[in-house]
């Protein structure tokens, strides 16, 4: 019986994995809706994959539903963190910093909106805190993660790390691509 049993648990992941990828499809092809339902219809059958979750909170996230979005960053993040990535396309560390850098920027969404930068400072300031922390994470856990790593900094680095400015007198030296940038000959 047990033989019969991972068998057909190893039939049901097969075509929710073929259900996931036509559900990228979709969302490729700008068919929202269809990808959203076809995502739900997985987390249906099976609750603990974190990647349609993440894929279904990046739908959210990017059609400005932030309170949809932020449960299944939150979820598929819990999941990830106790072992349970599904696909091996990408490392561990990879798809755990997606994770993070996703729920980091529903967060920094959730800041920017008017309800909570005019609402209470301190809904604003967690939020920002919160979701500092977690750029931070998506950026030590994916160092090439630059949208991770800029916004981390952007935010500030962490309570009781020492930041050394570069150049004379405190400034900041110039990159090569900000404005004040030396050119080259």
């Amino acid at each position: 019986m047990s033989e019969d049993f991972h068998a057909d648990e190893q039939a049901v992941l097969e075509q929710l994995a073929q259900d996931f990828l036509k559900a990228l499809q979709l969302k490729d092809a700008g068919k929202l809706d269809k990808a959203q339902d076809l995502l739900l219809a997985i987390l249906s059958k099976e609750p603990r994959l974190a990647e349609p979750r993440m894929e279904l909170a990046r739908i959210y996230l990017d059609s400005g539903r932030l309170q949809d979005a932020e449960p299944h960053a939150r979820e598929a993040l819990k999941h990830l963190e106790q072992g349970g990535q599904w696909t091996d396309d990408l490392p561990e560390n990879v798809v755990l910093g997606l994770a993070h850098g996703l729920l980091a920027e529903v967060l920094r969404n959730r800041a920017d909106s008017d309800e909570v930068l005019f609402g209470d400072p301190d809904v604003f300031k967690a939020l920002v805190k919160e979701a500092k922390k977690h750029f931070a994470e998506a950026a030590r856990l994916d160092p090439s993660d630059e949208y991770a790593t800029y916004h981390a900094f952007f935010l500030g680095p962490p309570k009781g790390t020492k930041v050394e400015m570069l150049g004379d007198e405190g400034e900041e030296e110039p990159t090569a691509d900000s404005p004040e940038a030396p050119e080259e000959d």
